[in-house]
């Protein structure tokens, strides 16, 4: 029997099936179906993916909606190499409320006309504007799990190392769940900065993405700690992102041990982010789509604080902020200790947290 590697969609309330406007765009010819082995991506088992061509708005500029000003700051653009969910199924993944019956979580939408992308940054870089750094899909896909069949790192790193190609010193930020730094053994570092989608081990298997029978699609925290090792060696920038950050039963004790042991790798910044939801829909469209549900569900009322979504109360944020910023604080000497962040908050819970840095992730 062949081994499960897509969700299995249920109906709509009219009785078709939950997939039924994807299954219209391939019969359209506007999506085709690929199998990508999973020794180019670093799973265990194949993905599928639909690739399209994007023709329009390859970069998008972040644009802070918020009254507070501080809740994030607009330092970057994105470029928008995918659409849906990545394709790692993490169940509290924003993407599946924003995109609902639009795009399939378990079959990514990847953009191949990568000769457009390329010539649209290679203009980016010499545009003036505020946007200090260009997200490679940070938000809207993940920027190394597909890069075995994109290329688009390979070919955008080099643009940003070179001051010909990139007179402003502008970054290019890389987020990913996978380990596949492999890819970028050997390319300039300057202007570069590799960012890891990090937790304890036992807040990522609450979340993150499983195949139908239960095996895990990312991989294991410390194949992606020994990842964010071989990019500081390789001479990257490294980052982690912490978000999101749970306070599941006993998370002091689980985030003291994963940070006293990850303390040996130097990442230069670490943004924490907590859990928030764009709507209560979530829960909804992830069963609709076949997802396995989060293990973990917040004990108390999510509120509505700022943004667009709902999430911990104030305090309850402030607690689990300056609990792990103490953490970090005792984990790693002062010369060697990265800097840290909130990811979209308020500018009171980040004076409370005593993490006051307007600096995070995507800078």
């Amino acid at each position: 029997m062949e081994e499960p590697i897509k969700t299995t969609p249920g109906k709509t309330e009219d009785g078709k099936p939950f997939d039924f406007y994807i299954q219209e765009q391939v019969r359209r010819g506007d999506l085709r179906l690929q199998r990508v082995p999973k020794e180019i991506l670093g799973t265990p088992r194949d993905l599928e993916v639909y690739r399209a061509k994007r023709k329009t708005n390859f970069i998008v500029d972040w644009v802070n909606s918020a009254s507070d000003k501080d809740y994030c700051c607009e330092y970057w653009a994105d470029l928008k190499i995918g659409r849906g969910p990545c394709g790692y199924r993490c169940a509290d993944c924003f993407l599946i409320l924003t995109h609902r019956v639009k795009a399939d979580p378990s079959r990514h939408i990847l953009f191949e006309n990568t000769g457009g992308f390329v010539n649209a940054v290679k203009a980016w870089l010499l545009k003036r504007t505020n946007r200090t750094s260009l997200g490679l899909g940070i938000d809207c896909s993940d920027s190394l799990l597909y890069e075995g069949v994109t290329n688009y790192a390979r070919s955008l790193i080099p643009l940003f190392a070179s001051p010909e190609t990139n007179p402003f010193a502008r970054h290019l930020v890389l987020l990913t769940k996978s380990a596949n730094v492999h890819y970028l053994e050997g390319l300039p570092t300057s202007n570069v900065v590799v960012s890891f989608s990090l937790n304890p081990q036992k807040i990522a298997d609450v979340f993150e993405g499983r195949f139908p029978d239960g095996l895990r699609i990312t991989p294991p925290i410390d194949e992606r700690l020994k990842a964010s090792g071989e990019c500081e060696r390789m001479g990257f920038e490294t980052r982690w992102r912490i978000d999101p950050s749970i306070p599941v039963e006993g998370w002091q004790s689980v985030y003291r041990e994963f940070f006293q042991k990850a303390s040996s790798f130097g990442p230069k910044r670490i943004t924490l982010g907590i859990y928030r939801q764009m709507g209560t829909g979530l829960r909804i469209f992830s069963q609709k789509w076949g997802l396995r549900p989060m293990s973990w569900q917040p004990t108390g009322r999510l509120v509505k604080d700022m943004g667009s979504h709902i999430q911990l109360p104030r305090a309850e944020r402030v607690e689990l902020y300056s609990a792990i910023r103490e953490m970090v604080e005792h984990a790693w000497p002062p010369e060697r200790r990265p800097e840290l962040s909130l990811c979209k908050e308020v500018g009171e819970v980040r004076a409370a947290s005593g993490i006051p840095s307007r600096h995070c992730n995507c800078e």
